[in-house]
């Protein structure tokens, strides 16, 4: 059975006796690039609900240019405007943190996963970041652990090498970071689609992925929600 470490410390941290976790989401209405409305969250939720969850976290984007207005306090304030009622309409326990993308200058007031120390990051997905490793460094040192978002979307991180006529998958980034105490975190429906990722096989084989989420952003979004017996039966 496929055991998803960070998601297990995020339940002990809470205090929640579940692993049915899912950290990453933008579900909450009309926000950021997430539900439009209220219908379309409880709507959303309701399916999660369905599928086994019973943690959500709302990770809105924060530091992303398309949304300056977001900041800790407005996604505070949104936050207490709906979790009651989304609580009481689903059954499901509702956490915010931020999707914090990481391009300088970062914001003064990050928001963790809840009332943990993780950090969920995120970085352009089609070239490689020159300040990385900065932008890691300067989190840790404020004494952050780090969440890579959405692994498996980044070309810069598995990018193929040419070896004896054939192209590999060069992993010396991925453990480079692994190296400096990065988590990283994958969606749902790669793991849903496997066969279609094919590089991420090492890494999940040496557990090098702690965190799964399911980026749910809206009802048409193509992503899944994240159903809990199918992925208890995944092995690698």
């Amino acid at each position: 059975m496929m055991k998803f470490t960070g998601n297990l410390e995020l339940a002990e941290i809470h205090g929640v006796k579940t692993h049915r976790i899912d950290m990453h989401s933008h579900v909450l209405p009309a926000f950021d690039d997430g539900a439009k409305d209220l219908k379309e969250s409880l709507s959303i939720m309701k399916h999660m609900k369905e599928k086994g969850l019973e943690v959500l976290f709302w990770t809105p984007h924060l530091n992303l240019s398309s949304f300056p207005q977001i900041n800790d306090e407005s996604i505070e304030k949104h936050y207490h405007q709906h979790v009651e009622l989304i609580r009481k309409e689903t059954g499901i326990e509702i956490l915010k943190g931020s999707e914090l993308y990481c391009s300088p200058p970062l914001p003064e007031k990050i928001v963790p996963l809840g009332k943990s120390d993780f950090v969920l990051i995120e970085f352009p997905l089609d070239c490689y970041p020159r300040y990385l490793f900065d932008m890691i460094y300067s989190l840790q040192l404020n004494g952050y652990r780090i969440v890579l978002a959405h692994v498996e979307r980044y070309q810069w991180l598995f990018p193929t090498k040419k070896k004896w006529l054939k192209n590999d998958i060069d992993y010396s980034l991925v453990e480079a970071l692994k190296e400096k105490g990065v988590y990283f975190q994958v969606n749902y429906m790669t793991i849903e689609n496997i066969v279609h990722y094919p590089f991420l096989f090492p890494v999940l084989k040496e557990k090098k992925v702690e965190f799964i989420g399911s980026d749910k952003h809206t009802t048409n979004d193509g992503r899944s929600v994240i159903d809990f017996e199918k992925i208890a039966s995944i092995e690698f």
